[in-house]
């Protein structure tokens, strides 16, 4: 058997999904822990897991749901308004659930239901889930012209405008999303006192002007300015994890565990993806004709695998 390591693949799937799917993945990250401890009777981390997929409607896809909203009402896509709104709603209602089952676990872990999560465990837990959410909250705007509205919408449109010689309304969608892109770090890391985003913010909002005066020219073409929204980012430091030799030490990890073993079988043209969530590494094995088929979670620290979820189990 034959295993593709194509780390940017579950990229390319989000790109191919509809927006509303890929601001709410720091949520449907935070279910693989919902499901280890739902399973394990482990209510107090229930609990706490549920809150932290509440965390994350509330701090990155409200905010980012509002933000494409409001910038459709602007501009007058009365199509895209009524998806943004059908989007606010889904979330909503996540939300209220996770909220409820969240309350419900709280409950069994007060009667003393299931393994009982000795408070300093809880604390520990809770020390897990902020650097969750540490990486979680930058991570929208730090990939930003990779998947969500730039490429379902914005670099569609820039498209259009550029098969019609429009090279102005070309310029002004990158503009648009430069300023998008500024206003989701002013609205989610930033907005919940993440320090050292402003220069984000600030490097953003200083690349759309560019582009804003560049449309006062008579374009003949589009300046190179145009492609470098994606370039700004590389040019900062950034939050994001980049642990190439951590990442092919869990890859291994992961491959020899004798369930992931068995989990793959004869699959052929599988694609594993390790992503860091702050205190734990989670691996997903994946091809194109089932999907996800394993999910694995391997510790940071100890560097063992602390649980395995199969297809038939866990749809990731």
């Amino acid at each position: 058997m034959k295993i593709i390591f194509a780390l940017l693949f579950p990229l390319f799937l989000l790109i191919a999904v509809q927006p509303c799917r890929a601001i709410r993945e720091g949520t449907a990250t935070a279910d693989i822990f919902i499901k280890r401890y739902a399973r394990s009777g482990d209510f107090g981390k229930l609990a706490l897991w549920h809150e932290a997929a509440a965390a994350c409607l509330k701090r990155i896809s409200v905010p980012m749901n509002t933000i494409a909203h409001d910038y459709y009402i602007r501009r007058g896509y009365k199509q895209w308004v009524a998806r943004a709104k059908k989007e606010a709603r889904e979330i909503q209602e996540q939300y209220k659930h996770h909220r409820k089952q969240a309350k419900v676990a709280w409950q069994k872990f007060v009667r003393g239901e299931g393994n009982l999560d000795a408070f300093a465990v809880l604390n520990a837990e809770r020390e897990n889930i902020a650097k969750f959410m540490a990486i979680w909250l930058p991570r929208y705007p730090d990939r930003f012209y990779e998947f969500g509205i730039y490429p379902t919408f914005f670099r569609k449109q820039r498209e259009i405008a550029e098969q019609q010689g429009d090279y102005v309304k070309a310029l002004q969608f990158e503009a648009d999303a430069a300023e998008m892109c500024a206003t989701q770090y002013e609205k989610i890391p930033i907005a919940y006192g993440f320090e050292g985003y402003q220069k984000h913010r600030d490097a953003y909002r200083r690349h759309a002007a560019l582009l804003r005066r560049l449309t006062q020219q008579n374009l003949k073409a589009l300046p190179t300015a145009a492609d470098k929204g994606k370039a700004v980012i590389s040019s900062l430091e950034t939050g994001r994890f980049y642990f190439p030799k951590k990442r092919d030490a869990v890859l291994r990890i992961a491959k020899s565990d004798a369930r992931v073993k068995a989990a793959l079988g004869d699959h052929i043209g599988v694609h594993a993806y390790p992503s860091f969530q702050g205190f734990a590494w989670v691996v997903s094995f994946s091809n194109h004709s089932r999907g996800n088929i394993v999910t694995v979670i391997v510790d940071e620290k100890t560097a063992k695998v602390l649980d395995v979820f199969y297809r038939k189990a866990y749809n990731y």
